[in-house]
């Protein structure tokens, strides 16, 4: 694949509270996120600043910006994948993770403005919630007149051109379908150790391009430890227009539910998985407990052929039948084949539900329709006794335990 990947620079930041992990893949034109995140009211050696570049590219902005010598950054690694390679965040993620030394990982939008009291809201969340899986919403503009970016007030940004503001806080978080309301790869924070207990970023071939982002990993962790996810509401991240933003973004796209959430990432969820499907090798401890080093972890690349990755060679609709939710109204949802079918039961069948196996089977063109016909029928007209299949019990019955010692458990924030 002629993969080159280098350490542009890595800099020794000690013991720090933060690791912030900053992806790009080519795209960005304007590193003002950094500027942002070096104005902090934290202190400084509180937090550390990854950046990681998927394709073989080293900006002259960024290079002028490090070489003024002031911290800009403190650790920038190119993976160096060729162009004609569809890009892949979630190995970016690893890498990040593996490079990181900070308790808390946050990964985060690489072109977002950010409040001076961003770093101190996370470091005050996990003083409050230790277990907690944190994320951020993002506020967004999509007035053209911020493009070339250029600084603007967040007054600025709260008024001509805002797409989900209500005055206090987002639409997102008062939406009662938040998993499509927020935004859940703008932002989110959690134990570097419970990152890598549950096998780092899952990197199936489903998250290639653009359908992808660390609520795969939200999801998962919530499944493992028991505890909910936490949005801040006192604090945002604010995005202004660029070309090829969300919406109207043309990159490759892999199975998703229309609405920008991976089908992939919800069947984790709903099926209460906590290992990925697809674990990166060197996201893991050797028998004497140490991690690889991210020079390990950059010649692994070399290694890796992934030629499902190239341009055109990417998968097309595959025969995977994705769990998307659980019960709603009596109802488990799933998506096969960009179809979507609806069942009292745990699992579904596709060839059982074209034999007229199913006596409650709805069945529509989206999610939506599905929601709706359920709505309309009202519950399931009967229920099996034993609807979770019995090899799923024990795992049940694993999750309620570890929850519950978990609310026994003393919480004691991460750098205690």
């Amino acid at each position: 694949m002629n993969c080159r990947p280098q350490i542009v620079l890595h800099r020794n930041t000690g013991k720090p509270k933060i690791s912030l992990i900053l992806i790009d893949w080519g795209v960005r034109e304007s590193f003002h996120t950094l500027e942002y995140l070096n104005r902090q009211t934290a202190r400084r050696d509180d937090y550390e600043l990854i950046w990681l570049e998927f394709y073989d590219r080293k900006p002259d902005a960024l290079q002028q910006m490090v070489a003024r010598g002031d911290r800009v950054l403190d650790k920038w690694y190119v993976l160096g994948y060729p162009n004609d390679v569809i890009y892949h965040k979630h190995r970016v993620y690893n890498a990040g993770i593996l490079s990181a030394v900070g308790e808390v990982c946050v990964i985060c939008d690489s072109d977002a403005i950010y409040q001076p009291t961003f770093i101190d809201s996370l470091i005050r969340a996990f003083e409050e919630t230790p277990r907690a899986v944190v994320h951020l919403d993002q506020v967004r503009n999509d007035d053209h007149r911020f493009y070339p970016f250029n600084y603007p007030d967040i007054a600025d940004i709260l008024g001509k051109g805002i797409v989900n503001w209500n005055g206090t806080t987002t639409h997102g978080l008062g939406s009662l379908d938040r998993i499509h309301g927020a935004n859940y790869g703008a932002c989110m924070a959690a134990r570097r150790r419970d990152l890598l207990a549950i096998g780092g970023a899952d990197e199936h071939v489903d998250y290639l391009g653009y359908i992808c982002g660390p609520y795969d990993l939200t999801f998962r962790l919530v499944n493992y430890h028991g505890r909910g996810e936490r949005w801040l509401e006192n604090e945002f991240l604010y995005h202004v227009w660029h070309p090829n933003t969300s919406g109207v973004n043309m990159d490759y796209k892999g199975a998703n539910d229309r609405r920008g959430m991976s089908l992939r990432a919800l069947h984790a969820r709903a099926s209460y998985r906590i290992r990925p499907y697809l674990r990166n090798p060197l996201l893991k401890r050797n028998w004497s407990g140490r991690l690889p080093s991210i020079e390990a972890f950059l010649a692994y690349l070399q290694t890796k052929s992934e030629p499902n990755w190239r341009n055109g060679a990417q998968p097309q609709v595959t025969d995977d039948v994705y769990w998307v939710e659980r019960d709603y109204l009596g109802y488990n949802i799933f998506c096969h084949a960009n179809r979507w079918a609806a069942v009292p039961e745990m699992t579904f069948h596709p060839s059982r539900a074209s034999a007229g196996g199913y006596q409650d089977l709805v069945q529509g063109e989206t999610m939506a329709d599905v929601q709706a016909e359920i709505r309309r029928r009202g519950s399931p007209r009967r229920r099996r006794l034993f609807s979770q299949p019995l090899q799923h019990v024990p795992l049940r019955a694993w999750r309620k335990s570890r929850r519950l010692l978990a609310s026994l458990w003393p919480e004691k924030s991460p750098w205690e």
